[in-house]
């Protein structure tokens, strides 16, 4: 703060006075003021005095000081205290303690001190003291119509709900949820009531007034979000994108962290139309422009896409562009997409395993097409046949395990369909026939058995890459587990073949093989393409777990191993994020905790946890933020497809003419519907308010919101 600022303090209105005051004296460090004796330095100032004598401040361009106090409320004076500044160093002391003492001085800080206590232009105002206080009152009953407004808004966000209706008017029956819901509030609420009822110029019922509400409370939620981030050491980005209900491209954001609490967090930033530029240049703008909007590009230690090629490629992808300004933003292909590319492709190269899944897609199909025919299936086979998607390969899981569970009640239903010939049409009783010759066959079932070991298997890998919170050493190591047990598999071939064997003779199935080796040797060569099929691409898919190896080093299974012998080659695995830490103090905190015995067994996150519990963290604070960069990098985009059934509840055909800012908004509400109730639920529930009316209000309001 400038002097010649605080000398104009009689010209300023009473909140700039006020701000002034409370920015305080300007207390620099004067370098330049100086007592010399010839070409020598006597004396400097000491920024000590500031702290002696709580009125004196100083001008770094005058180096010269002046009496706070009386720059302020001393108008006219004649005193070097405020007109030229004081600069005798040798006579300090004695001026300022004769300074002290002067009238003018006095009188300067009493007006100091007792500023704003007793303001003179509103008590000698009468009118205008009765008029702040009636504005005041009319501020605080128009706030809590509001609350009302918000709580409606924050209600039907929430449940995905339509907002508007066909028909607002008055003498509609359905005037829409956002309209009947104030209105059921009001039964309640006879202030609300009567608002409703009598108000003329701000109802709170328009779609403005909709729109800016709802933009409102998600700008709160962004804000949380922005402080969650602001706390956390790293940040991961998770990016991917689908097609909503009118047809235009939308892409979602998540951020990875972990928060203040030691507590993995994954947050949705919105969705954006990205139908005018699908390309890498494109993509990668909005992802470095979502890091600038948060300010944590700094932190940014990975990003995980699915595997399309704009994403991907290591030229001229996503992933690459997002490197070229943040080198340490390691790239992950999605491991789910990884899991869900094996099983298929596996499939896919195996002739007799790739006519066996088409013709279980066509036998789910076939029921879908009519409702005739998936009565008959609820009648005789009680449970419906899954539909398998083809981005979800998954889903076929539940498909063989249906037909395998209920083949016998299959084969009654499609011979009743046979023996009732009349009553269904040409083409049903010709599938009918089809799909009870394909499931009489022994080859289908033991595609079904060999297969049903295997989705067995995959199904958890599954469950644990789709949970948000597992963190990515987790994660490989249960990649690793899966091609152990589907290694393992290989040698269970006589069990299954034998329990095939079993089931064949019991079911009656038929064996049309035409080959010239044994059914055994056939199906054995079968089996094992099969298994290695999968195993060999499972290696190839996922070879990137070696760039990870420093993900070993907070594996608490071997930390009684590695505190005989660290492994250096772990620990070398991390010089990518070599800014981020000090080698040799990690690996001091990492050999203390490899010799403690209460640590065992802990995963990276009840490490972490017991580390915070115990206010350990200063005490290890680089293995701490190595944890914490574990927990931070993702193995998924499972949060990130989480969204877009978020956007089909939102954005359905029926409305489909949503603008953008209000389906990002709405969404964001939506997902992070957790955050937004703590921020609801929290101790002082009038800061969520106050903070939505700010973020209301600097819209073009005309009705009165602000305290005077």
């Amino acid at each position: 703060m400038e002097i010649t600022s605080l000398k104009k303090m009689s010209s300023l209105t009473f909140v700039e006075k006020k701000k002034i005051i409370l920015t305080g004296r300007p207390t620099p460090d004067l370098e330049n003021l100086t007592q010399r004796k010839g070409q020598k330095i006597v004396r400097t100032f000491q920024t000590e005095w500031y702290k002696k004598k709580e009125w004196l401040c100083g001008c770094s361009q005058a180096s010269r000081l002046f009496c706070f106090p009386c720059l302020l409320f001393s108008v006219g004076s004649e005193s070097v205290w405020v007109k030229e500044g004081y600069g005798d160093l040798n006579n300090l002391p004695r001026a300022l303690l004769k300074h002290e003492k002067s009238t003018a001085h006095i009188h300067s800080q009493i007006a100091l001190k007792t500023f704003g206590k007793s303001r003179i232009d509103t008590a000698l105002d009468e009118q205008h003291r009765l008029h702040v206080t009636a504005h005041n009152e009319k501020v605080k009953a128009n706030r809590e119509i509001l609350k009302s407004l918000i709580d409606a808004t924050s209600f039907l966000a929430k449940q995905e709900l339509a907002f508007r209706g066909n028909d607002e008017g008055n003498n509609s029956i359905n005037r829409g949820n956002y309209v009947e819901l104030l209105h059921l509030m009001a039964e309640k609420d006879d202030k609300l009531a009567k608002h409703l009822k009598e108000s003329t110029v701000f109802v709170g019922t328009s779609n403005r007034i909709q729109n800016d509400l709802i933009e409102a409370i998600s700008d709160v939620v962004r804000s949380s979000i922005k402080s969650d981030v602001d706390a956390a050491s790293f940040v991961a980005v998770e990016v991917d994108e689908t097609t909503d209900a009118n047809n235009k491209a939308q892409i979602s954001a998540v951020l990875r962290y972990v928060n203040s609490d030691c507590e993995v967090k994954e947050a949705f930033l919105g969705f954006d139309d990205v139908s005018n530029d699908r390309r890498a240049q494109g993509i990668s703008k909005y992802v470095l422009d979502v890091l600038e909007k948060y300010e944590c590009a700094e932190k940014l230690i990975a990003q995980t896409y699915d595997g399309a090629a704009v994403m991907a490629s290591e030229l001229n992808g996503v992933q690459a562009k997002v490197k070229e300004k943040v080198p340490e933003a390691t790239f992950l292909h999605c491991y789910a997409h990884k899991l869900n590319l094996v099983l298929s492709q596996s499939a896919k190269s195996i002739p007799e395993c790739k006519v066996f899944f088409k013709s279980a897609e066509g036998l789910s199909a076939f029921f879908t097409k009519s409702t005739k025919r998936t009565h008959l299936l609820d009648e005789i086979v009680k449970c419906r046949i899954p539909r398998a998607s083809s981005v979800r390969w998954n889903s076929n899981s539940r498909l063989v395990q249906t037909i395998l569970q209920h083949l016998p009640d299959l084969h009654q239903l499609f011979r009743t369909m046979m023996d009732n010939s009349d009553e269904w049409d040409g083409e049903t009783i010709a599938m009918a026939s089809g799909f009870d010759l394909w499931l009489s066959k022994a080859s289908t079932y033991f595609l079904l058995m060999v297969y049903d070991g295997i989705f067995n298997v995959t199904d958890a890998l599954f469950r644990v890459l789709q949970n948000k919170a597992m963190d990515i050493g987790v994660c490989c190591a249960r990649v690793r587990d899966t091609m152990c047990a589907l290694s393992n598999q290989r040698d269970q071939f006589d069990s299954l073949y034998d329990r095939f064997e079993q089931k064949k003779n019991e079911l009656k199935l038929t064996d049309n093989s035409r080959r010239t080796q044994s059914p055994r040797d056939e199906r054995r060569m079968i089996y094992t393409s099969v298994l290695d099929n999968i195993t060999e691409q499972l290696k190839a898919r996922f070879d990137n777990l070696n760039e990870l190896a420093f993900l070993g080093l907070v594996d608490s299974k071997k930390f009684s191993e590695m505190s005989a012998n660290f492994d250096t080659e772990k620990l070398n695995s991390l010089s990518k994020y070599a800014r981020f830490f000090d080698q040799v103090r990690l690996q001091s905190d990492l050999v203390g905790l490899y010799c403690s015995q209460l640590v065992q067994g802990m995963s990276p996150a009840q490490l972490l946890s017991f580390l915070k519990d115990n206010d350990l963290q200063e005490t290890v604070p680089e293995a701490t933020k190595l944890l914490k960069l574990v927990l931070t990098i993702p193995a998924t985009t499972a949060s990130v497809e989480r969204t877009f059934s978020a956007l089909k509840r939102i954005k359905t055909y029926n409305r489909n003419r949503m603008h953008q800012d209000r389906l990002s908004a709405l969404a964001l509400i939506s997902i992070e519907k957790e955050r937004l109730m703590t921020l609801q639920n929290a101790a002082n529930k009038d800061d969520f308010y106050n903070k939505v009316i700010n973020k209301f209000v600097q819209r073009d309001r005309r009705m009165d919101f602000i305290y005077k």
